[in-house]
């Protein structure tokens, strides 16, 4: 009977771990069969090593491994939001207790009855003021609904290592508190008490890292729920509880180092906190008998893509530690093309996309897909060669108590999927005593994954990530002993994109140009030979391959080509105009195929990306106008449209219609020749409207290809349809910015402009705008990692604009930039960060009086170091003031000047600032242009 009751248990147990859990997708990249036919390769004896926002080590999936053993084995804060220094303790006598006191008089009872004691009768005093927890989303550490809990402790030397006692329950007495020790020690996870716990639940786990050399204790958390999410994705076993709930590599470890303060907006990281990260990372990696791969689901945008401090120092990483693997998170910056960000675009991590896998969003969102779907947001490709591959993009996975959602989507959540197939191919090369080699490992994932359909090259890499086929060849690829002379491509081609001239792509987006028959593209292709090849043996390298063209309109000058030595081979490509007509997005790849192996994919080399973007133009023929047809989405799909800006354009009208009896739910982005998503966007919904318009004018128009993406939800029901109709102005104004008025008594201020139509047709127009209120610009020039400014805020100020500018170099310099407005409490009423250089806050104060804005840098680099920018600050009344000018009629090639009044008097503005606004000029026709100028008028002292 004992025998069945087991065999029943067993079947069960297999059921339960079979079953699946489309939640959190672990079949679609084959994670699920792998150990099912392989159960000891499910991430045993690798670290997963996740640079994020921290890790819940107490949560229902992080708690222990398969084994039985402890899932988090070490945390660490280089973030700094969790630092709390300590001071030498005054002893003193209270009614016959003893106590330690701190320079506050804050006192801790009964110190003296503890088992550990300091070997040099020295003791440490700190305090854990929930006044530190603030701007978190745990203001109330222990959950009593008091946030004024203050929480001392005491930290000494004792006979066994540096110790710390914590009044956890912060009611002055550290007899009921046990000794706790660098997490990494003892892996104790530690809580603090004083909620009712029939009512309020626990918030987070805490853990502790005491430094003595600085007097500091820092207390490890998670500050936003990403991290542990990320954590769970990777390598979580057991999740909420329920057995067969898994990550992609249960059985491995998990090491959090915390690079994000949770209370700068995203998380952002802090100067140095990424580059110590890793560096602690490597230092564990070359202690550990075993393999270490690391996922950080961090970046920002890229404004010089592939050229930023940190991925420099992510491939030298790399170039010097052969056994470890980087995934990084493309960006969640698409679907425009060319938006991965930094530090994805380096060249030697694995760049992870992220796509939506149909039974997911069946099971999460309710979406009825047929097939798989590149999420919207996926950052694609294009001046670059990235991303290198896709995973599942969204789950349901582990987060802290306080989190309200265990649902997330983003590359953040591809690319612990992708960290999680590193972690199982690394297991099972160490069951099968194989060497690791992350960068083969890499070459195995990129050369085995699966294309979507209907997707280009830009959109997905190599396609999806699938790990049985990547272990298949990663066994080959030791077994030919590529491991020995493992060899990394450089390569160079022309991109006039960059200021060098030089990138990794063919990409062309510059009008219509692309390079012909006569004008070839020449791309050079280096061997980046390991550092341990003596002299002899880098000059007798030699390697040859086939190369193949994988799209009809790519042309090659070559069928083959080799490189002897250190030398480059060389290969030039033309694009066939005549396979190219149509508008749109046309991309493709040479492949390199080993010559003496065959042309599978098993054995690519590497390839050269080509992008051609064929716009529509604009001029005398067509009006300067284009109008589609009608247009079918389907839901998750994106139609691209690309439009070249003409010569003499001043202003752009972007009109999207639905049609009668047609269904339309739509999100429109639009995104500058550089890849930039700009600041608006339009929704289209037929349910409720039939027309949207965005203008686009000054700073946001500028010559080059800009490109406009129609995206259906994937949560429609049915097909969306919608029209669109794209025109362009000619309308000159002069000056370029009006800087004075008329002004006498008993009249309106009075101004004049001169209005220049350079394009065919007449148009109806009429000047108006606003007087906003008043503005200056700061110059900055720094050294440090945080610039403070202070600003007052009048009865009569609706709001306040900063605008803040970084030149694309500096920007290269950084991991993150944060911005806050706060009071003088301390508290933050404004969070923002940088994703591009450029970035606009508006902050509504919620009363009168004295306010600072903070600029928080974050450097690749152990310290900050030198950084300029431009800050525009805007003050709007609010009574701002009306200009107004009289209906005009603006022909063609005939410069006309027209006036236009101030409809009330000038304010006079502070002394160092401006009065500011602008001149519109508005059509009356059905295309609707909008030209403005701006207003800077000096009123007061300079």
């Amino acid at each position: 009977m004992k025998i069945k009751v087991i065999l029943l248990l067993l079947a069960l147990n297999a059921s339960l771990l079979a079953a699946s859990w489309s939640f959190l997708n672990v079949e679609r990249t084959g994670a699920s069969r792998f150990i099912k036919d392989h159960p000891k390769y499910d991430g045993r004896e690798v670290v997963v090593i996740i640079l994020d926002t921290g890790v819940d080590m107490g949560v229902q999936g992080l708690q222990s491994l398969p084994d039985g053993g402890v899932k988090v084995i070490d945390v660490q804060d280089f973030s700094g939001e969790g630092d709390i220094y300590y001071e030498k303790a005054e002893t003193g006598e209270e009614n016959g207790e003893k106590y330690l006191k701190n320079s506050d008089d804050v006192r801790l009872f009964n110190y003296d009855k503890l088992p550990l004691q300091p070997v040099d009768s020295v003791y440490y005093m700190g305090v854990l003021r929930e006044e530190h927890f603030k701007n978190t989303v745990i203001p109330d550490v222990n959950n009593n609904g008091k946030k004024d809990d203050v929480f001392g402790f005491m930290v000494i030397k004792s006979g066994q290592g540096w110790v710390a006692y914590i009044d956890l329950d912060g009611d002055g007495n550290l007899d009921d508190e046990e000794a706790v020790r660098n997490y990494k020690e003892k892996h104790q996870a530690i809580q603090f008490r004083g909620r009712d716990r029939e009512n309020a639940k626990n918030l987070a786990t805490f853990a502790i890292n005491i430094f003595p050399e600085e007097k500091r204790v820092n207390f490890h958390y998670d500050g936003s729920s990403h991290g542990t999410h990320v954590a769970g994705i990777a390598a979580g076993y057991k999740l909420n509880g329920q057995p067969g709930l898994n990550g992609v590599a249960p059985g491995a470890k998990i090491i959090s180092l915390k690079i994000g303060d949770c209370t700068l907006a995203g998380g952002a990281t802090t100067t140095g906190s990424m580059v110590k990260a890793y560096e602690y990372g490597i230092e564990f990696a070359k202690k550990y008998d075993g393999p270490v791969v690391f996922n950080m689901s961090f970046g920002i945008g890229s404004e010089i893509e592939g050229r930023a401090s940190m991925e420099y120092t992510l491939d030298e990483f790399l170039k010097e530690n052969e056994k470890l693997l980087f995934c990084i998170s493309a960006g969640n910056e698409g679907p425009g093309i060319s938006t991965v960000g930094l530090p994805a675009a380096a060249q030697r991590v694995l760049s992870v996309g992220a796509f939506n896998v149909k039974e997911s969003a069946r099971d999460v969102y309710g979406a009825d897909l047929s097939e798989d779907k590149v999420f919207v947001f996926s950052s694609r490709g294009g001046e670059l060669n990235k991303p290198d591959v896709l995973a599942p993009g969204s789950a349901s996975s582990a987060v802290p108590p306080y989190s309200k959602s265990e649902n997330k989507w983003g590359t953040s959540m591809a690319s612990p999927q992708a960290t999680g197939a590193v972690a199982l191919l690394m297991s099972a090369a160490v069951q099968e005593n194989l060497p690791v080699v992350g960068s083969l490992i890499k070459k195995a994932i990129v050369n085995s994954a699966q294309p979507l359909k209907g997707y280009s090259l830009l959109d997905q890499g190599a396609g999806v990530i699938d790990i049985p086929k990547a272990f298949e060849f990663y066994r080959e690829y030791i077994k030919r002993g590529e491991q020995k002379n493992f060899v990394n491509y450089r390569i160079e081609t022309l991109s006039p994109i960059y200021s060098d001239e030089t990138g990794r792509t063919a990409y062309w987006r510059f009008g219509t140009y692309a390079p012909d028959k006569e004008h070839k593209q020449r791309f050079r292709i280096y061997p980046e030979l390991p550092e341990k090849f003596d002299a002899d043996q880098r000059n007798r390298f030699y390697r040859a391959f086939d190369l193949k063209s994988t799209e009809p309109w790519l042309k090659l000058n070559k069928k083959s080509t080799y490189i002897k030595g250190e030398k480059p081979a060389l290969i030039d490509v033309y694009f066939d105009r005549k396979q190219m007509k149509e508008k749109g997005l046309y991309s493709g790849k040479v492949v390199a195929f080993r010559k003496d192996k065959s042309n599978k994919p098993i054995n690519k080399e590497f390839e050269l990306w080509c992008t051609y973007v064929n716009p529509f133009t604009f001029d005398e023929s067509n009006g300067y106008r284009l109008e589609s047809g009608l247009v079918k989405i389907n839901p998750g799909d994106v139609h691209r449209v690309y439009f070249d800006v003409p010569v003499r354009s001043t202003g752009a009208t972007v009109q999207l219609f639905t049609q009668a009896n047609k269904f339309a739910k739509l999100r429109i982005y639009l995104f500058d020749p550089q890849g930039r998503e700009l600041q608006k966007y339009i929704r289209l919904n037929s349910e409720y409207e039939n027309q949207e318009i965005v203008q686009l004018t000054g700073d946001e128009l500028q010559y080059g290809v800009y490109e406009m993406d129609i995206y259906a939800d994937f949560r429609n029901e049915e097909p969306s349809y919608c029209k669109y109709l794209i025109s362009f102005t000619g309308l000159k104004i002069t000056p370029d910015i009006v800087t004075e008025v008329d002004v006498e008594n008993g009249r309106k201020p009075r101004g004049e402009i001169s209005v220049t139509n350079y394009f065919d047709e007449p148009v109806p127009g009429k000047i108006g705008g606003q007087i906003y209120g008043w503005q200056k610009t700061n110059y900055i020039e720094e050294e440090s990692a945080l610039y403070e400014l202070d600003f007052s805020v009048g009865e009569e100020i609706e709001k306040v604009v900063f605008n803040l500018e970084l030149p694309p170099d500096v920007f290269n310099l950084m991991t993150d930039f944060a911005v806050n407005v706060r009071n003088y409490d301390g508290k933050i009423l404004k969070a923002d960060g940088l994703t591009y250089r450029k970035i606009q806050i508006t902050f509504v104060p919620p009363t009168s009086g004295d306010y600072y804005l903070e600029l928080i840098p974050a450097f690749a680099a152990k310290k900050a170091g030198h950084w300029t920018a431009t800050l525009k600050e805007s003050y709007y009344l609010f009574d701002t003031i009306s200009i107004d000018g009289a209906r005009e009629y603006f022909y063609p090639r005939v410069g006309k000047k027209v006036y236009f009044r101030i409809d009330g008097s000038l304010p006079v503005a502070p002394d160092g600032f401006y009065l500011f606004g602008e001149v519109l000029l508005n059509s009356l026709d059905k295309y609707r242009y909008k030209v403005k100028i701006p207003v800077y008028l000096y009123t007061g002292q300079q």
